[in-house]
């Protein structure tokens, strides 16, 4: 093992340590909530104040299973976060779909195109895969690119067949 290896394994030994050390009896762990669309709200609100962000739901919302419910906040966030670096200010919306077999997610921002992200080689960085792992990993599938008329599309369709929902 590298000195640098040693020297992390040794700050994160440490850093632990003194969370343990703050963190008060009967205290969870990570006391902020889980990722959901639950919380998705306070996740578009927290975007509202630099970019508009309007969201609109169909079908009939249910309870998804745990992982789905994480993996699609995430993707919504990641798309977020992508409008708000790469088309600043552009309008953005976020839409779910329910239907029996699971959830749709789409968020597309009305920037400019291509051209204002750095010519579409942005969309290749490490947040995007990320989630499409995570998306593929449930048996979902997703897709992200600029649109022909400008802009950028995130889409994820990920499985929660209504008997699965919890």
């Amino acid at each position: 093992m590298g000195r640098f290896a040693q020297w992390r394994g040794r700050v994160l030994a440490q850093g632990h340590r003194l969370g343990d050390a703050l963190r008060r009896p009967g205290e969870p762990d990570d006391p902020s909530p889980a990722p959901s669309l639950n919380r998705l709200d306070a996740l578009v609100e927290g975007f509202t104040a630099g970019q508009p962000v309007r969201w609109s739901m169909a079908g009939q919302p249910r309870p998804l299973p745990g992982p789905v419910d994480v993996v699609a906040y995430r993707i919504i966030e990641e798309a977020l976060l992508n409008a708000c670096r790469h088309a600043p200010g552009a309008p953005v919306g976020v839409r779910l779909r329910y239907d029996a077999a699971g959830i749709t997610i789409e968020v597309r921002d009305e920037g400019a195109g291509p051209a204002s992200s750095g010519g579409g080689t942005q969309a290749a960085g490490r947040g995007l895969p990320g989630v499409r792992r995570r998306a593929e990993r449930l048996g979902g599938t997703f897709s992200a690119g600029p649109r022909a008329g400008g802009g950028f599309t995130v889409r994820a369709v990920l499985p929660a067949p209504e008997e699965m929902a919890e």
